[in-house]
């Protein structure tokens, strides 16, 4: 006999075998509770995948939000030593020159307009472990002094910067991020 006729009726015999096998009804029952059982712990599952990620979620946002009390917490401190300005000039290109070891240029920002907002002078501190530039500015309306800070953060520390405003110790601290810098406004 040949290969192919042999292979042929072996398959014809292995299909008939198992066209001729049927369950019993208690085989069936059984199946039918495994595969209730199944959606149950499906259910289940589902369950516990979400829990799972609401968690989570709470501890992504809490890490966020503890990340911003931490940066709010060095400028607060920054802030309420008030240490003398190294450079005093109302023109941040003359801030900039003398503080030359940033890493970046100093950026004028959106929420600090210049026609109400008046640079006094610059110095140095640091925030999150990196050099920061510490700006002392006067507000007209107000006729008070606050403190404006600009870092630059990593990609990932920037990233985790929302909009926000807290008191920290006294210090009413605004953080927020702009062109790719940690703004931050102590008062």
């Amino acid at each position: 006999m040949s290969d192919s006729k042999k292979t042929t009726n072996f398959k014809e015999q292995l299909n008939s075998h198992y066209l001729e096998q049927h369950l019993s009804v208690a085989q069936l029952q059984k199946l039918q509770q495994l595969k209730s059982s199944r959606k149950k712990s499906n259910s289940h599952r589902y369950i516990a995948s979400t829990c799972a990620l609401v968690c989570i979620s709470i501890l992504y946002l809490s890490f966020f939000h503890s990340h911003d009390n931490h940066i709010s917490k060095q400028i607060a401190y920054n802030h309420s030593i008030k240490l003398q300005m190294e450079v005093l000039s109302p023109d941040y290109k003359i801030v900039q020159n003398h503080l030359s070891k940033l890493g970046f240029k100093l950026v004028s920002s959106a929420k600090i307009d210049t026609k109400e907002w008046k640079l006094i002078g610059g110095r140095y501190c640091n925030i999150n472990g990196k050099v920061a530039a510490q700006l002392k500015v006067h507000h007209a309306k107000t006729d008070s002094e606050y403190t404006f800070y600009q870092a630059k953060l990593s990609a990932d520390d920037i990233d985790q910067i929302t909009d926000n405003e807290i008191y920290v110790d006294g210090v009413k601290v605004r953080l927020w991020r702009e062109k790719g810098l940690l703004m931050g406004l102590a008062f």
